[in-house]
């Protein structure tokens, strides 16, 4: 699978409907507010584990950029009224599966997750 033929939008679809589990009540709200997030999200790591690849940086600097921009993420889902620390950290790693399989199918040998 090349990069280039990537949809970022629906794969920030798949990663809001793994999120949907741990935040059913507040989803529509979620929806909203982070799909754009998680798109561009999707986006950034997908071109952190190309310059992995390509030797620009390493697996290490990768995955602290990677864990960072997990924060915002999940700041950003914080921001929601009533969604708790845990009902955020599980959506987040919910759409992280997601796009874990993503990134490793379309950058094989790359693990910055």
């Amino acid at each position: 699978m090349s990069t280039l033929d990537l949809d970022f939008k629906q794969i920030a679809n798949d990663m809001l409907l793994a999120m949907k589990g741990a935040v059913t009540e507040y989803f529509s709200d979620v929806k909203d507010i982070a799909d754009d997030e998680l798109e561009d999200f999707a986006k950034r790591s997908v071109e952190l584990a190309k310059k992995v690849k390509e030797g620009k940086i390493s697996e290490v600097q990768a995955k602290a950029i990677l864990k960072i921009r997990q924060n915002a993420v999940e700041t950003v889902l914080l921001s929601i009224a009533g969604i708790s620390l845990i009902a955020a950290q599980e959506a987040i790693e919910a759409a992280i599966g997601i796009l874990k399989g993503v990134v490793n199918a379309a950058i094989p040998g790359v693990d910055i997750f």
